[in-house]
C-alpha cells in the first residue's frame, strides 16, 4: 500500500525511504551465503539444503 500511495503521489522523498529502508536491506540479505535468491551457478559452501533446491531469481514457486 506504501508503494501505491507513493507513486499516485509522485512522492520522491518517500520513494528514497521505502527504497533505504524496505528494498535495500532485502536485497543485502539477499546477497547472503545461504539465501534463497544468491547466484545458483556459482558455488556456495555451508547451505542446509542443496542449491539446486533453492529459488532462482526471478522464478516461481
Amino acid at each position: 500500500m506504501e508503494l501505491e500511495r507513493i507513486i499516485l503521489d509522485r512522492d520522491r522523498e518517500a520513494a528514497l525511504a521505502f527504497l533505504r529502508e524496505v528494498i535495500y536491506p532485502k536485497v543485502k540479505e539477499s546477497e547472503q551465503p545461504g539465501s534463497c535468491f544468491h547466484d545458483t551457478a556459482k558455488p556456495v559452501d555451508k547451505l542446509e539444503r542443496p542449491v539446486d533446491k533453492h529459488k532462482k531469481l526471478g522464478g516461481h514457486r
